[in-house]
C-alpha cells in the first residue's frame, strides 16, 4: 500500500463542497479515527495540491488545513472557491517555485 498519497485537482467550489453526494474513495471518512475504527491501517491522504494552495490533513481532526499559497494567491482567493470555512495554518508559507530540475 501507498505511504504517501497525494491529490491534485484545480480548486472550485463546484469541486471544493462541504458535503458530497458520492466519494470515488474513502479519504479520511469523518475525520479523526474514522479510519481505524473501520479496520483501514493506511494513511489515507497525505497532502492536496491545488492551483492555488497546498493543504495538509490535522494530525487529529483530519481536516485539510491550508500550509502554503501559492506565489501571487490570497487567502480570500481560497476561501471564494471553497464551499466551507477553509481553516488556515498558523504558520502560513508560500509555495516555492519549481526548480530548473523539478521543470
Amino acid at each position: 500500500s501507498s505511504k504517501e498519497i497525494y491529490i491534485t485537482m484545480a480548486q472550485s467550489k463546484r469541486g471544493m463542497v462541504e458535503k458530497i453526494d458520492f466519494f470515488t474513495s474513502f479519504g479520511h471518512g469523518k475525520g479523526g479515527d474514522h479510519r481505524k475504527r473501520l479496520g483501514i491501517d493506511t494513511a489515507g491522504p497525505t497532502l492536496l495540491i491545488t492551483d492555488l494552495a497546498v493543504w495538509k490533513p490535522d494530525p487529529v481532526t483530519k481536516e485539510f488545513t491550508v500550509v502554503s499559497l501559492h506565489p501571487g494567491v490570497s487567502r480570500e482567493q481560497v476561501q471564494a472557491t471553497c464551499g466551507w470555512v477553509v481553516k488556515f495554518a498558523e504558520a502560513l508559507d508560500e509555495t516555492p517555485a519549481p526548480t530548473e530540475l523539478e521543470l
